[in-house]
């Protein structure tokens, strides 16, 4: 049986600079602003929160705050 190479996942959550549409992951932020799972009109399951940087940004200097739709899923290809 032949062995799949596998790629280790980076750490943290993948964020997008919004001043440079630089990528970027991090594991300096919490969660804020936490109003729970919702329903969105199709049905679908979303949680209704942010994400803020502890830590600032790499390419712009600025700590940034994401509602979690805007993080881009880091298992996505």
């Amino acid at each position: 049986m032949k062995k799949r190479k596998t790629e280790k996942a980076p750490d943290g959550l993948v964020f997008v600079c919004p001043e440079h549409g630089a990528v970027f992951h991090s594991t300096e932020f919490v969660l804020i602003e936490n109003k729970g799972i919702k329903t969105d009109t199709y049905g679908n399951k979303v949680l209704d929160a942010k994400v803020e940087l502890k830590e600032s940004c790499p390419f712009c200097g600025k700590k940034h705050v994401y509602h979690v739709s805007e993080i881009p899923c880091p298992f996505s290809g």
